[in-house]
């Protein structure tokens, strides 16, 4: 079996199955061709997780919540649907940030966390169920800010992590 330390993978068949009744943390499974993942993002994961509200719930966010303080849309050429919270502001060498992004094809937004000191293109670490290491997405925009700053402040919780989005 092929994997990666940080990425297992498993089989489709039992992705498929693991589905929403295994977790209530999980609202929708969505396979990798219809979020239209790059393939070097989290190359294992068989698709995406779409956050339930008992995730939500945790992470403070409830329906209808505007954006919190301290998120700003990424300035630049191609950054429609990015937004940015900086973690460490003060050292500009080794900041670090937090960053969701909408998913277009889907209208789904993914959490990400980057540092200032990247090693890939287009992302640093990615927040994922740890069955399959597969994307936790979420369906507005400050559903996935809140979800990020909580699991930066406290941790991921049980069942979810952080890991690179494209494995060395």
């Amino acid at each position: 079996m092929l994997h990666d330390f940080h990425q297992p993978q498993v089989s489709l068949s039992d992705w498929q199955k693991f589905g929403i009744e295994s977790s209530p943390l999980i609202d929708a499974v969505i396979d990798r061709v219809e979020a239209d993942l790059p393939d070097w993002f989290v190359p294992f994961a068989h698709g995406v997780f779409v956050a339930g509200d008992a995730l939500l719930r945790i992470a403070g966010h409830r329906d209808g919540m505007r954006r919190p303080r301290g998120w700003r849309q990424a300035i630049g050429n191609d950054v429609d649907g990015v937004y940015v919270h900086h973690v460490d502001p003060v050292d500009p060498y080794n900041s670090r940030w937090l960053l969701v992004r909408e998913c277009l094809v889907q209208g789904l937004w993914m959490v990400e966390r980057w540092t200032g000191r990247r090693r890939h293109g287009d992302a640093d670490d990615i927040l994922v169920h740890e069955f399959g290491s597969t994307p936790i997405f979420t369906r507005s925009c400050p559903a996935a800010m809140r979800l990020a700053m909580h699991c930066h402040l406290k941790g991921p919780p049980a069942g979810l992590r952080w890991t690179p989005a494209c494995p060395d």
